[in-house]
């Protein structure tokens, strides 16, 4: 076997590029950094880093404590034998000198976190002395030190973690605020551990929302302090639920990490599993067969028309509007099937008394639910059926998640609501699998799958004048729960959601205007999802173990 340009060492010490193994070629056309920064500027001198490296800053501020413990560790992981070895031969093949200290510069001394809070930072690496961070907040501190972090590697040929291409000059900022993922804890439900293991990922991506879907209609995790029968009857199990100190617990572990929860009470609709512990605030339960009921099993949604589903509901948002501190509140309202309600007899008379539709009611009941969602100085967040499906007269504070096809952002934006991206079509990661059906009948069709590069493809401004495109604050990749559990809910999401996380966080153009192509970066993706892997992330592969190494050689037309 003919040697292969790959990563040696030589009798004095220096890189070395030969070694036996299959060729392995990328030629570091940006920095293997991800999510691309906004500027950037390296050199070609090489630097050893010292594993005792000392981060200098006020040693008050706890979130930095904490990161820089666990930096300590993600920083110095290394791979002897790296799927996609580092291009040694674009940085000096000896170490000029060494890194033994970096120096932490943070303006604000708050800890708030919120859509509005500045992540920004600039990162300096020079060939000799400190290297230096500056932000604003700490949150722009954190993802600095991932930055860093992400620069270090191993070199074989030096025995030693480095920093090739020294000196380095960062300025980042996200290009929206905005940056999620949807996660759907009620179809199957998640342990912490993996929760937590999420968010961990999610701050790597510098990504800032956790959208957590808690509850739908298969099943009530929540454990409520006011109605603990809601889960004692519509959970799995005991062992299938989330309580008040475990919440606050994700909410500060997120927190600690520059990533924001955004809780989902998906009501009316999909509410199948109220009915269990309080039957009477629930409408055509379990209804077999499901058709014109539901759009998925099982039925069920909350009854609108009566007084105590009001009063379960709004309490549950008290607890939630305590617990999530986050400012943002999602109200849901998506997906109710109106014969559910219309053939509930209880439903059907309070029509008739009142002289009102079953639109008119469904329209009340959303509103007063949103008004006291604001009742706790929340925003309030729906699925764009609220306004495109019923047209319900909305405030203008209303933020809207578009999921039906990206044609929804223009008509979102079009009307001047604030939107948050998630087009099916494009950015939801659980399709391509298969429709979840556990009957017998064949060919039951699915939608197709969102692979890296039309994840990475979707353009959420397009078509949109300036002003509508301004209106866009971000977006969120969502996997929904019925074919993803915790054996398997990782690969779905990684590295997909990294290909969204870098079009939310560095957009489409350099603000030099140049554009940021799939071409240049998958030669990043690729060992973004290595270094993921290495941190613990089952990331799913991008392609097979030749082109990982050699993806120009892999690159052909479309077909």
């Amino acid at each position: 076997m003919a040697a292969a340009a790959v990563s040696g060492v030589t009798a004095a010490g220096q890189h070395d590029q030969t070694v036996v193994g299959l060729p392995a070629s990328n030629p570091v056309k940006q920095p293997w950094v991800w999510p691309l920064p906004q500027k950037w500027e390296r050199g070609t001198s090489t630097l050893k880093v010292n594993e005792n490296i000392h981060f200098d800053f006020e040693s008050h501020n706890t979130i930095l404590s904490k990161a820089v413990k666990r930096y300590h560790n993600l920083i110095f992981q290394k791979d002897d034998y790296p799927m996609i070895p580092y291009n040694w031969t674009t940085t000096d093949s000896h170490a000029r000198s060494s890194l033994s200290s970096v120096y932490i510069d943070i303006r604000d001394k708050s800890d708030h976190l919120d859509m509005d809070t500045d992540e920004s930072y600039s990162l300096t690496i020079p060939v000799s002395g400190k290297a230096i961070i500056t932000a604003k907040t700490v949150y722009g501190a954190l993802h600095a030190i991932e930055t860093f972090s992400q620069i270090v590697q191993y070199s074989p040929g030096l025995h030693s973690y480095v920093i090739p291409n020294a000196p380095w000059k960062i300025s980042d900022y996200p290009k929206y605020k905005h940056r999620g993922l949807l996660l759907d804890t009620s179809r199957h439900y998640y342990a912490v551990k993996d929760i937590e293991k999420t968010i961990d990922t999610l701050s790597w991506n510098k990504m800032n929302v956790l959208h957590w879907h808690m509850i739908d209609s298969t099943s009530f995790p929540y454990k409520s302090k006011a109605y603990p029968q809601l889960a004692e009857k519509g959970s799995y199990s005991p062992a299938h639920q989330y309580d008040a100190k475990t919440i606050s617990g994700v909410v500060q572990y997120a927190k600690e990490r520059g990533v924001r929860v955004i809780p989902e009470l998906e009501a009316p609709g999909h509410s199948t599993s109220w009915g269990y512990g309080i039957p009477e605030i629930a409408s055509c339960v379990n209804h077999v067969p499901y058709f014109g009921y539901t759009v998925q099993p099982p039925s069920g949604q909350l009854n609108i028309a009566k007084n105590k589903t009001k009063e379960v509901v709004n309490k549950i948002i008290d607890e939630w509007a305590e617990l999530f501190t986050d400012s943002f509140f999602h109200a849901s309202g998506d997906e109710v099937v109106m014969a559910c309600w219309t053939n509930d007899t209880i439903v059907a008379s309070y029509l008739k008394e009142h002289n009102m539709s079953v639109t008119e009611l469904f329209q009340k009941f959303v509103l007063d639910m949103q008004d006291h969602v604001r009742s706790h100085k929340k925003t309030v967040m729906v699925w764009q059926e609220m306004l495109l499906e019923y047209q319900f007269p909305l405030p203008k504070d209303t933020v809207v998640q578009v999921w039906v096809g990206s044609s929804g952002v223009k008509a979102t934006t079009e009307m001047g609501y604030k939107t948050v991206v998630s087009s099916s079509d494009y950015w939801y990661l659980d399709v391509g699998y298969g429709k979840p059906r556990s009957n017998p009948y064949p060919d039951v069709a699915g939608a197709g799958y969102n692979h890296w590069n039309r994840v990475y493809s979707y353009d959420i401004r397009a078509n949109l004048t300036k002003a509508e495109a301004d209106l866009i604050i971000g977006g969120e990749c969502t996997l929904w729960g019925e074919l993803a559990d915790h054996t398997n809910f990782e690969g779905k999401i990684w590295p997909r959601a990294s290909a969204v996380a870098e079009r939310l966080w560095s957009g489409y153009e350099t603000p030099s205007g140049e554009n940021i192509t799939s071409a240049d970066a998958i030669l990043r993706l690729l060992p973004w999802r290595d270094r993921m892997l290495l941190r613990g992330t089952m990331a799913s592969p991008l392609n097979q173990g030749f082109c990982t190494r050699n993806p120009l050689d892999c690159f052909q037309p479309p077909e």
